[in-house]
């Protein structure tokens, strides 16, 4: 595979963006970026692994590393954003070939574990579901989301190295920065390069699309909450440059963080006068945000999503639930007080 043809203006000397294909509930490609390191090399994030093709993926990911000058051989360290299994999933074949590190931040542990124990994750799930009043023949089909990916997942594997933020990386003589940025995901984080003024983002910042942020118990209770305020941190950093987890290099960093705080305030409000006019379900509030998915990973994000959004207001004190005879929690308004959009913006 060649390395993708940077839009001008957007390369950076020893950073190669490779798409590796996925294939996945509409996910079509994820970015792995090769750093180069003298005779060594580092890799962010490293695609799925392919049940379907006779070398598991890694043809691909060895195509871009060449066209970067190196080899599979030269992997020393790999660096994962996050531990969703399309930037994670070949990370233990990997290790396996090379002996390299994986660096992973330490709350990765939790998905860690959902994907040792699957059973219980869904599980988890339908109870989640059955508690906001989705139906018993649908929430056994959204609890599969897990099951969809994890054939692309060659084994779990934890963090040699555990990251928590903060920490620097010595890279080709580079000095990067880990910047711990949860919302996304419990556990992601991005790099920075505070020299070049380059952002290595994974999910949380990308070209078009809005991350999404899901609710999951035992996770975090205000992930939402969490994002906003990672986007405000990377904000104060003024990135001249993001290379995402999906899509092409972009600039502008602050212009489109302030485009994503506007959508989530948007939505916010939205879910803050639907419970104003008469208490809802999550169901029905998922309703309201989009057109009912016809897919079960569009559904299961609407109403993870939805969660996500709620959970802000609760903990904000604008909304509150109550259990309806029917052992359904429904939502209902605390407040009569807009939220306030610009302090949010300010990040005040």
């Amino acid at each position: 595979m060649s390395s993708p043809v940077e839009p001008p203006g957007t390369a950076v000397e020893g950073v190669t963006r490779v798409a590796l294909p996925i294939g996945v509930n509409a996910v079509e490609s994820v970015n792995m970026y090769v750093l180069a390191d003298g005779d060594r090399v580092t890799i962010t994030d490293c695609g799925v692994w392919r049940p379907d093709l006779p070398d598991g993926g890694l043809g691909a990911l060895a195509d871009g590393l060449n066209g970067a000058g190196y080899a599979l051989r030269d992997v020393s360290r790999i660096l994962v954003t996050h531990a969703h299994i399309d930037h994670y999933g070949l990370a233990g074949r990997l290790m396996e070939l090379t002996g390299a590190e994986l660096s992973m931040h330490a709350m990765t542990d939790l998905d860690c574990e959902k994907y040792r124990h699957p059973d219980t994750a869904r599980a988890r799930l339908r109870d989640t579901y059955a508690d906001h009043g989705v139906s018993e023949a649908e929430r056994m089909d959204l609890a599969d989301h897990l099951t969809r990916w994890l054939p692309y997942l060659y084994s779990v594997v934890e963090a040699s190295r555990r990251l928590r933020g903060d920490e620097q990386i010595e890279i080709g003589g580079d000095r990067w920065e880990v910047v711990h940025t949860p919302g996304h995901s419990l556990g992601h984080v991005c790099l920075w390069s505070p020299v070049r003024e380059v952002l290595l983002s994974g999910d949380h910042l990308l070209p078009g699309i809005t991350p999404p942020v899901t609710f999951e118990r035992g996770f975090d209770a205000d992930p939402l909450r969490s994002y906003l305020d990672s986007l405000r941190r990377i904000a104060d950093l003024g990135p001249r440059l993001v290379y995402p987890g999906h899509g092409r290099p972009f600039g502008d960093a602050v212009g489109r963080i302030e485009a994503i705080l506007r959508n989530k305030m948007r939505r916010l409000e939205k879910i803050r006068r639907a419970v104003q006019e008469r208490p809802r379900t999550v169901t029905e509030l998922a309703d309201l945000l989009v057109a009912k998915a016809i897919l079960a990973h569009q559904r299961q994000l609407a109403i993870s999503e939805t969660l996500a959004h709620i959970a802000y207001l609760r903990w904000s004190g604008a909304v509150e639930r109550r259990t309806r005879p029917d052992g359904v929690y429904e939502w209902y308004a605390t407040g009569d007080a807009p939220l306030d959009v610009a302090g949010v913006l300010a990040g005040s």
